[in-house]
């Protein structure tokens, strides 16, 4: 690997590092404890640990998990940040008054798709399996989320929908599953079937 390339990574990977720290220590200062395990929070820090130790096995695990909510998330940004207008509601909260630090954290939504696509490339995949992690991931998530959050906080959707349609609460959590399980297979299959991510 290019000397340039690797102090890219070293760089980038510190920097992603850093920043889930800071998004820790955000979420302790002005959410509730559950607040810690946004899967945006836990996904750039364990990108950045990827990075730092060339695993695109973990960053690819990461990258299932907040890629396609990632797309949907710039799509309402960039409409909002255009228009001035509210489309689905998702991003009005980084146009309100808020603390520095907070807008800084969520401001990686614009720029994390590219950076980590941009490492795996560099790195390359090694296993196509990464699957595995990404649900393991967020099943754990999902239940300890569910014993010390709060329906009022509402960390990653867990206790009802956060996206402007209805679900009935009774079958909400199987379709949480689904739903995250379909956006796991969809990202690891174009990640596996992209030959410039994969090893020759």
């Amino acid at each position: 690997m290019d000397k340039k390339v690797k102090w890219f990574l070293l760089v980038i990977g510190v920097f992603y590092f850093l920043l889930g720290l800071i998004a820790f220590y955000n979420a302790v200062k002005y959410t509730e404890t559950a607040g810690i395990l946004w899967f945006s929070y836990v996904s750039f820090f364990l990108i950045g640990i990827g990075i730092l130790t060339r695993n695109s096995y973990l960053i690819g695990s990461q990258l299932n998990i907040i890629i396609i909510p990632y797309i949907v998330w710039n799509i309402d940004f960039i409409y909002v940040l255009f228009t001035g207008n509210s489309l689905w509601g998702i991003t009005n909260y980084f146009f309100t008054q808020r603390p520095l630090i907070a807008q800084v954290v969520t401001a990686q939504h614009i720029f994390t798709i590219p950076i980590s696509l941009l490492t795996i490339y560099l790195i390359k995949l090694k296993r196509k399996d990464f699957w595995k992690f990404s649900f393991a991931q967020i099943t754990i998530l999902f239940f300890i989320i569910r014993v010390i959050g709060s329906q009022e906080e509402n960390v990653n959707c867990v206790f009802s929908n956060c996206l402007p349609f209805y679900m009935p609460l009774a079958i909400y959590s199987v379709f949480w599953f689904v739903f995250y399980g379909i956006m796991i297979f969809l990202t690891t299959l174009f990640l596996t079937k992209i030959k410039m991510f994969n090893e020759k």
